[in-house]
């Protein structure tokens, strides 16, 4: 990679990081699964081909986050069948909070230090994407790049 093309993803990693991590964020509603998507994304902006992509770069990155959070939308949907013996045993909307709770337990399961490996799975792509922005040599977006206001 070129030291151009390298600040140029450098750059769109500044800019929109924060804004696409939002926007992946209230599309998933789920913080982790949004670091995935903004990963991605960025890593599809780095084998994309410049010339093309620059001109409608914002447009670019956006539907390439939307496409992949829909995709990982289906995924989900596809594997929780409502015949599955796991989702039969789960209590209803009305059920006391804490049956929930074991009831979510049981799905996901707890190893031994006691976090779930969902939890685990999402703390490991958060490190993907520092590790990203770390070889780029981009800082981490702060509060307002997050809630997608302009710095």
């Amino acid at each position: 990679m070129s030291d151009d093309q390298a600040r140029w993803v450098r750059d769109a990693l500044d800019r929109f990081e924060g804004p696409l991590l939002l926007y992946s964020s209230r599309l998933l509603r789920d913080p982790h699964g949004a670091q995935d998507v903004v990963q991605e994304s960025f890593l599809r902006l780095l084998r994309a081909d410049r010339p093309t992509v620059e001109p409608r770069l914002p447009g670019w990155l956006y539907a390439v986050a939307r496409n992949l959070a829909l995709d990982r939308m289906r995924r989900e949907r596809w594997m929780e069948r409502p015949d599955s013996a796991a989702l039969k045993d789960r209590p209803g909307p009305a059920a006391d909070p804490a049956e929930r709770a074991a009831a979510r337990e049981r799905l996901l399961g707890r190893p031994e230090d006691g976090r779930s490996d969902l939890y685990s799975f999402g703390v490991m792509l958060h490190e993907g994407l520092k590790a990203l922005r770390k070889r780029l040599g981009v800082p981490s977006p702060g509060v307002a790049a997050a809630r997608g206001v302009d710095r």
